[in-house]
């Protein structure tokens, strides 16, 4: 009997932890993809999820950074032009990636051409 307990309990462990270890690969993945500068991928694990970038794009971090920031860190000019085209001007705008950029060394990325351009400071 105490051997049915120990499984049921660890059936109903596995299968609680599964959806939510599920969901923390595929934003793992979307972190790797990015900064391997892969944009189908990234675009593929978004679609496979159902989600959209404006939706999730302020609640993912990766290594602390926003997806654009870790993707101009990380110079994956093509990932992170397809997140700049994803998200609204005025999103952008407010979250001072030109400053940010500046301020940590990234001043001559060519996304900020990209950035300026969506914001209409071209």
């Amino acid at each position: 009997m105490k051997k049915l307990v120990t499984c049921a309990a660890l059936l109903t462990l596995t299968a609680v932890a599964a959806p939510a270890m599920a969901q923390d690969q595929w934003l793992v993945s979307l972190c790797e993809y990015t900064k391997a500068d892969d944009k189908n991928r990234v675009r593929k694990v978004l679609s496979d999820n159902k989600m959209n970038v404006r939706k999730i794009y302020d609640a993912v971090k990766c290594n602390g950074d926003s997806l654009i920031q870790f993707a101009i860190r990380s110079d994956a000019y093509e990932t992170g032009a397809f997140f700049v085209k994803q998200m609204p001007a005025k999103a952008l705008e407010a979250e001072g990636l030109e400053a940010w950029a500046a301020a940590n060394g990234f001043g001559s990325s060519a996304l900020l051409n990209d950035i300026k351009a969506r914001i209409g400071q071209d």
